[in-house]
């Protein structure tokens, strides 16, 4: 059964306009389908302790939306007083996070949630953390999300 990440996950795909204008997207390898959810939830809950630390850290998890596409988390450390994250979108885009402390606990507790499998939808608010972030469209334009 695959993981459904939640739309909080995935804001920046129905809150950037550019998105209807983007290159079809570009399927990624799709994850191996004979990994025991056991071990994918865990390797979910890993990344959320890497992330929550700082610590660099990679994990991968099947877009919501897009069949076929794998989106690729990174977490890239300390970058001044910030945590640096950054996941794959389709379209060859990319979301890029500044992360606070308060930025990092909350989207680590959405990995968390989806590994225990408690969190496989999603509400049309936008998680807090979202404000620290930047779209990054195909052409290199930067974009905020959440930002007031």
């Amino acid at each position: 059964m695959a993981t459904r990440f939640p739309l909080r996950l995935t804001a920046a795909l129905s809150l950037v306009p550019a998105l209807a204008l983007a290159e079809p997207p570009q399927a990624a390898p799709a994850a191996s389908t004979d990994t025991p959810a056991t071990e994918a939830a865990g390797d979910g809950l890993a990344f959320a302790a890497s992330l929550e630390a700082c610590v660099v850290a990679s994990h991968q998890s099947p877009h919501p939306f897009v069949s076929g596409f794998v989106v690729e988390h990174a977490v890239s450390g300390i970058e001044g007083e910030h945590c640096g994250y950054s996941q794959t979108m389709p379209g060859g885009m990319r979301m890029e996070c500044r992360l606070s402390q308060a930025g990092r606990n909350g989207l680590a507790a959405e990995f968390r949630e989806v590994a225990a499998g408690r969190l496989a939808g999603g509400t049309a608010e936008q998680a807090a953390w979202t404000r620290e972030c930047d779209i990054i469209t195909a052409d290199g334009k930067r974009m905020p999300l959440g930002k007031d």
